[in-house]
C-alpha cells in the first residue's frame, strides 16, 4: 500500500499530535549533559499513522538534542512504552561541540498543537527532475515531512535496525526554520537548527528510533 506523506504544521486537528512539551521522558545527552528535546509527538490513535505503525504504541516520538553536536552524527534510541520513556543505545558523536548559552533551544521546547496536511506535489522531488523548490518550501513553510518520500539533502538513506538487521521504516524529516519565516511552528519562537536535515526511522519490531543528519551547505 503506497502510504501518503503530509506536512506537520501548527494548528489544531482531533488527534493529539504535538510540538515540544513532555509526554516522553527523554534521556540526557553524553556531550552536554543536558536533556534531549522532544521536538514532535504524534498521536499514533490518528487512523492515517496506525495503519502504517503496526506497534505497541500510543504516540511516536523524534527526540534528539538540538543544543550540540549530538545530532550531527548517526544516534539510537530504544523506545520503552510503558515508562514512555527513551533511553540511548548509542550516540556517535566525535566532534564534542556544544552551543553558546544564549544560542540554546529551552528544554523541554515550548509545547503546542500540530496538524498533518497532505504533501502537495511542489513538495516532492523527482528523480528525473531538479526541483529546487521542493527544498525552498521546506523550512519556509513547514519544518517537518511525515512519511512520504523522503526529501534527502545528499545521498539516499538505507538504514538496518543495530538489533534484530531489518530494513527501518522512515519516518520523518525535521529542518530548519528560515530567519523569515520564524513562528511556522509556535507562535513567536524561532526553531534554528543551522543547515540540516534531521531522518529519523523506526524498527517496529525492536521499537528502535535512529536518527541520520544530512547537511545543505
Amino acid at each position: 500500500m503506497k502510504i501518503s506523506g503530509y506536512r506537520v504544521i501548527k494548528g489544531k486537528e482531533q488527534f493529539n499530535h504535538t510540538f515540544g512539551g513532555v509526554n516522553w521522558k527523554t534521556p540526557v545527552c553524553v556531550n552536554c549533559l543536558a536533556p534531549m528535546h522532544l521536538i514532535f509527538c504524534f498521536d499514533l490513535t490518528d487512523p492515517r499513522l496506525n495503519g502504517h505503525y503496526k506497534v505497541k504504541l500510543e504516540s511516536l516520538p523524534l527526540v534528539t538534542c538540538l543544543n550540540c553536536s549530538g545530532y550531527w552524527a548517526p544516534q539510537v534510541f530504544q523506545l520503552d512504552p510503558i515508562a514512555n520513556a527513551i533511553t540511548i543505545v548509542k550516540q556517535t558523536d566525535v566532534e564534542h561541540w556544544i552551543m553558546e548559552d544564549e544560542d540554546k533551544l529551552p528544554v523541554p521546547l515550548p509545547l503546542s498543537n500540530v496538524k498533518l496536511i497532505p504533501l502537495t506535489k511542489k513538495d516532492i522531488l523527482l528523480d528525473d527532475l531538479d526541483n529546487d523548490e521542493s527544498f525552498t518550501l521546506f523550512g519556509s513553510e513547514y519544518i517537518c515531512r511525515l512519511l512520504g518520500p523522503p526529501l534527502f539533502a545528499t545521498d539516499k538513506i538505507q538504514k538496518r535496525c543495530s538489533s534484530c538487521s531489518k530494513e527501518m521504516q522512515y519516518i520523518a524529516t525535521v529542518c530548519s526554520e528560515d530567519y523569515d519565516s520564524e513562528g511556522l511552528i509556535h507562535e513567536g519562537f524561532s526553531f534554528h537548527i543551522g543547515e540540516s536535515f534531521i531522518f529519523f526511522y523506526l524498527c517496529t519490531d525492536c521499537l528502535r528510533l535512529e536518527t541520520e543528519m544530512q547537511s545543505t551547505s
